[in-house]
Order: C-alpha cells, then sequence, then structure tokens
C-alpha cells in the first residue's frame, strides 16, 4: 500500500527481504538518512538526481547559516580528530 511503512528485520549480514522484488534487479539510492528502493531505473535515475540537489542545496543552507568562525572551529575539530 502506498505510504505504509514496513518494519523489517535484516540478517546478520545485512540483508532483508522484499517479495515484491523477488528476481528483480533492484536500484537502492543512498538519501544521507535513509535509502529508496525501486525496481524501476527512470525512477532511480530521477530520485538520484533530486537527492544529490536536495542535499547540495541543504548543506549549502546550513553553510551561509554559519558564521566564519563557526565554520572554522568546525574544520579545527575535523583535522584534530583526523590527526589522532
Amino acid at each position: 500500500m502506498i505510504g505504509e511503512i514496513l518494519v523489517k528485520k535484516a540478517d546478520d549480514k545485512g540483508r532483508i527481504l522484499i517479495s515484491s522484488f523477488k528476481g528483480k534487479d533492484v536500484y537502492i539510492i543512498d538519501l544521507g538518512s535513509g535509502y529508496f528502493i525501486t525496481d524501476n531505473k527512470e525512477v532511480a535515475e530521477a530520485v538520484s538526481r533530486h537527492a544529490s540537489k536536495a542535499f547540495s542545496d541543504e548543506f549549502l543552507k546550513l553553510v551561509e547559516e554559519l558564521s566564519p568562525e563557526e565554520v572554522e572551529e568546525i574544520v579545527e575539530k575535523e583535522v584534530v580528530n583526523k590527526v589522532e
């Protein structure tokens, strides 16, 4: 059903079973906070294009809201974390 939330338990290898995709090629698009799964290549490509743009737009909006000092502080923390 459209809009229905499906809860599946992943097995020890991280696999989930979705019987409607049985025997089909499946396209999985990483949305950052979750995944979009379809067996339609054209839909997958469209979602992928829009997801990338949406992520870029949100990232740029976040960066624009930060002060230069905040950006510098975040960068310094990340550099220290990478060195340690």
